[in-house]
């Protein structure tokens, strides 16, 4: 059987046929690249219950965290200053869903915005905002959705990095789709890639629970990026394997 993936949606008000309606929402990169790699992906809906998520976990093989919303700055002992949209309760679910993960040791690949919540959830913090104007960061300011996906900048991999291996290189070329970024290193994370300008872009769990989080969308992108997805499905297979045991 092949493992299974808990995706989770983003949760969001957005006009429809019926008005304004709070909807559950996913990218259809993210359900693709996971079935693309072997995985059969189920939705979760957010802004569930924090008492829910062990049980939520416990039915999956691994937990993708999506993107969407900032952060809450107050999730980090801070005030807003540059964040723009978030829902305070949408992370503490998710930050639930990562304790659980944890736990039950789940695989987690965390993306974007997951990438943020690993940090926070493991005690780090975040800078609000992270563009300047003409930096490797640039701002999203007058520019179209399509100028805005078709953007690039330059990782570099950490030596001895998981993903360093994966690329099969020493840096990657990577979307910039973000305007947050991390701050202060949340406890037991290590870098795993960083940008040109000093940004951390790329992180794992310094432990036996196999967690990968980046800074940018492999789903949105195609060829190495989406080994990422293969070497989830490997650690969930694994995982399963030795709870078979």
């Amino acid at each position: 059987m092949k493992p299974v993936a808990g995706i989770t949606a983003w949760r969001r008000t957005l006009d429809t046929y019926y008005g304004p309606d709070r909807l559950q929402t996913l990218s259809t990169h993210y359900s693709d690249s996971l079935i693309d790699a072997g995985i059969l992906p189920v939705i979760i809906p957010n802004g569930q219950s924090t008492e829910d998520a062990p049980a939520l976990v416990s039915m999956f093989d691994g937990i993708l965290i999506s993107g969407g919303d900032d952060l809450d700055p107050a999730s980090y002992d801070e005030e807003p200053t540059a964040a723009k949209h978030y829902d305070a309760e949408v992370d503490r679910f998710e930050i639930a869903l990562l304790e659980a993960a944890r736990e039950q040791r789940k695989p987690v690949l965390a993306i974007c915005r997951g990438l943020q919540l690993l940090n926070v959830a493991m005690g780090g913090t975040l800078h609000q905002e992270v563009t300047t104007p003409g930096g490797v960061h640039d701002t999203f300011s007058g520019i179209t959705p399509d100028e805005m996906n078709a953007r690039r900048h330059i990782v570099s991999f950490e030596e001895g990095s998981l993903l360093g291996d994966l690329y099969g290189s020493s840096e990657a070329k990577v979307n910039t789709l973000h305007h947050q970024g991390i701050k202060d290193l949340g406890d037991g994370l290590i870098v795993e890639a960083m940008a040109e300008d000093g940004l951390i872009e790329a992180l794992r769990h310094d432990g036996d629970w196999w967690v990968v989080g980046v800074q940018w969308h492999p789903e949105r992108m195609e060829d190495e990026h989406q080994r990422l997805f293969a070497a989830f499905r490997e650690a969930m297979a694994q995982s399963r394997s030795r709870d078979a045991v």
